[in-house]
């Protein structure tokens, strides 16, 4: 079935998903396009200032006027040294999301209809609010904001709800890899002590109460340093006025915490990952802490430098990784600054087989920019592409804001963002290459891929020691060998326990299955008949129509699709035959499957059976505890390309005295994991005999 699939839905997916291609031959004129046009000169920014005042409860109100349109947006941002949460990681993010959720006076409900009266937009977080409508409703807007946060309900039922989407969320984040890539990069350069590198995972979310967020409400939401921006439509006294009586009264209760854990800065490459079974794409990334702080002298040349390296379209890994090798769709990198500690990052998506390749360009990438000087051209179009960017990002007020508060909280000069442009025209291919060599450590850094692991283990190994961790960063313990005094035999036996004994195995002569599934909004159905090993049919139908079936007899077998048949050659035959056991235990013998190391899956612990031939090699995950089959994979390797298909048993039902999956869950075959739902099941039933005679 797992093949028969996987030629289908490549086929149904890509007919989807390709582009119609046509050639003419003709001459065509030139493209004005193949040449990009010649940089311009950063243009002459000019915006105006802000006021700014603080109230007697020493909270500070920045005001940016611009009334070109009767709008106003005001932001509130509690500046807070980061904290760990420890048991109750998550917490700070539940509380957050409360407070918009019913206060003391008005319910969820109320809040959401008097907003959306309004034509407003409000949002709240951890370090406040943002509220934004039309400059008219001011007073309104803000009264409601200033309600809901300075005097939250925490209702339970809003806190259910919410704790429901989180554990939600992360139940899906296995099949996010990008997601992944970020959190254990984070866990990797701060450490799992560090606020920066804590992550709430489905064991602590899983705890929390309402209380909780009650208690970190109480020892966080206060007046102390935070600020109140306003931006748009309104005077500064007519600001000032509204600040005062909404905010003016707000207890300064103060906020500390405890000491930050030094952070380690890797004194040597190391080579990490995470296995994604069944992965066609690997997620690279080079990453490490990076000491660079928002007010630093440092700030603009790095930028440049790394927008240079992976900050546009025609940076330097861009150009490597898409344009020149076809290895990725797209990579950038960053650079990021932060008063406590900043990171570098880049990651892309790459093809299984240039999973290492694309690694080691990377780190050509920023060896190059370390001792190459960057020629005046490129710095020139690089410098011209900010200076349009930095201009279009004035277009709007937010930014404006957002400026305001930067060099309110950093202290930074009044002029800094005023004379940002030519600050960024005065940098030199000197002051690159020092940054470079000051910011840039492609053999001091942490490597980490998301993917296949059967791909990843030995292409790794070229970088040092290989670390394996969980999704949440999280250390995986190297396998070890199956219990001793464990056998093949006696796992098949146990396993063979666990779906009905072999006596109600040995009765089950026919099963015959019907699966559902949904791919791109079409509905698919997927009927399967097994017959003692040794015959086997398959069909899979969508919108009405049978695209694809398979007939095994156990002597000969056919394929057609759509209409065109053709018959099993010896290889496709064998495993055609192979896939015809009813229950896959039955087909293990010993001079082709041995026992494997016991292996941990996202936390749950395996035995292993292992078999290969020639080019190609199977693993399956029989669950410890029940032992039952959990996890098959099948990897195939051709002309020095990979490719692993798993399967994931689940939901295990009892039909007539046998346990099958209710669910199994395809990966690696499509971009898009394919889950299909069990819709019938018939066991010893009659069936028409002539399908195997052809």
């Amino acid at each position: 079935m797992k093949k028969l699939l996987i030629i289908i839905l490549s086929g149904v997916f890509f007919m989807h998903c390709t582009p119609k291609m046509v050639t003419e031959n003709k001459v065509q004129p030139v493209d004005f396009r193949a040449v990009a046009p010649a940089p311009k000169p950063a243009p002459a920014i000019a915006f105006g200032d802000y006021q700014s005042f603080t109230l007697e409860n020493g909270m500070k109100v920045i005001v940016v006027e611009n009334s070109k349109v009767p709008k106003l947006g005001v932001k509130l941002f509690l500046n807070r040294k980061p904290f760990k949460e420890g048991k109750k990681a998550g917490v700070g993010e539940f509380m957050g999301s409360m407070l918009s959720k019913g206060s003391a006076t008005r319910t969820k409900q109320q809040i959401d209809e008097e907003i959306d009266f309004l034509g407003a937009q409000f949002s709240t977080s951890q370090n406040g609010f943002y509220v934004s409508g039309l400059s008219k409703y001011a007073d309104k807007m803000l009264e409601i904001a200033a309600d809901a946060v300075l005097k939250p309900a925490f209702p339970q039922s809003e806190f259910d709800k919410i704790k429901t989407q989180k554990m939600s969320e992360l139940a899906s984040l296995k099949d996010e890899p990008n997601a992944i890539s970020g959190i254990v990069a984070s866990v990797l350069n701060y450490g799992s002590e560090h606020p920066y590198g804590e992550v709430a995972t489905e064991e602590t979310c899983s705890k929390l109460m309402v209380e909780d967020c009650k208690e970190l409400y109480n020892k966080y939401f206060n007046a102390y340093d935070s600020y109140l921006v306003f931006v748009g439509d309104i005077k500064g006294e007519d600001a000032r006025m509204l600040a005062e009586k909404l905010f003016g009264k707000w207890a300064n209760k103060g906020f500390s915490t405890d000491p930050l854990p030094k952070i380690s800065f890797p004194d040597k490459t190391t080579a990490n990952y995470v296995a994604k079974r069944g992965a066609v794409q690997s997620v690279i990334g080079v990453t490490y802490p990076v000491d660079l702080k928002p007010n630093s002298p440092d700030l603009i040349k790095v930028r440049i430098m790394n927008t240079i390296l992976g900050g546009y379209f025609r940076s330097r890994l861009n150009q490597n990784l898409r344009e020149d090798r076809g290895y990725t769709y797209g990579i950038r990198s960053s650079l990021n600054d932060d008063m406590e500690i900043g990171q570098f990052y880049t990651s892309a998506s790459v093809r299984n087989e240039v999973t290492d390749t694309a690694i080691d360009q990377v780190l050509i990438e920023l060896k190059k920019l370390r001792t190459v000087p960057v020629a005046a051209e490129e710095l020139k179009v690089v410098k011209s592409v900010m200076s349009g960017n930095f201009g279009m990002a004035l277009e709007d007020p937010n930014t404006i804001a957002e400026f305001a508060l930067k060099t309110e909280r950093y202290k930074l000069p009044k002029s800094f963002y005023r004379d940002y442009l030519k600050n960024m025209e005065s940098v030199t291919s000197d002051d690159i290459l020092k940054m470079a060599q000051k910011y840039l450590s492609p053999d001091k850094c942490n490597i980490l891929v998301i993917g296949d692991k059967n791909t990843l283990s030995e292409k790794l190994k070229k970088y040092g020691k290989v670390n394996q961790y969980d999704i949440f960063g999280k250390p995986v313990a190297e396998e070890k060998p199956a219990s001793s005094g464990l056998s093949l035999k006696d796992l098949l036996i146990k396993n063979m326990d666990a779906i009905g004994g072999q006596k109600n195995i040995d009765n089950v002569k026919t099963l015959e299955s019907s699966y559902t599934a949904e791919m791109q909004g079409m509905k698919l159905e997927i009927w399967e008949l097994k017959t003692e090993g040794k015959k086997s049919a398959m069909k899979v139908n969508m919108m009405g129509q049978t695209m694809q079936e398979q007939v095994c007899n156990g002597v000969k077998g056919y394929q057609s699709m759509q209409g065109q048949k053709k018959d099993l050659q010896e290889q496709e035959l064998k495993e055609a035959i192979e896939e015809s056991f009813i229950f896959p235990v039955q087909g293990m013998s010993s001079d082709k499957y041995s026992l494997g190391n016991t292996e941990k899956v996202e936390g749950t612990e395996y035995y292993t059976i292992q078999s290969k031939s020639g080019n190609k090699s199977s693993v399956y995950y029989f669950n410890t505890k029940t032992f039952l089959l959990e996890i098959e994979e099948k990897s195939i390797s051709e002309g020095g390309e990979s490719q692993t298909i798993t399967r994931e048993f689940k939901d295990y039902k009892n039909y007539d005295g046998v346990m099958l999956p209710g669910k199994i869950i395809m990966k690696g075959a499509m971009p898009f994991p394919l889950e299909l739902t069990i819709a019938d099941v018939k066991i010893n039933k009659s069936f028409d005999e002539s399908i195997f005679k052809f």
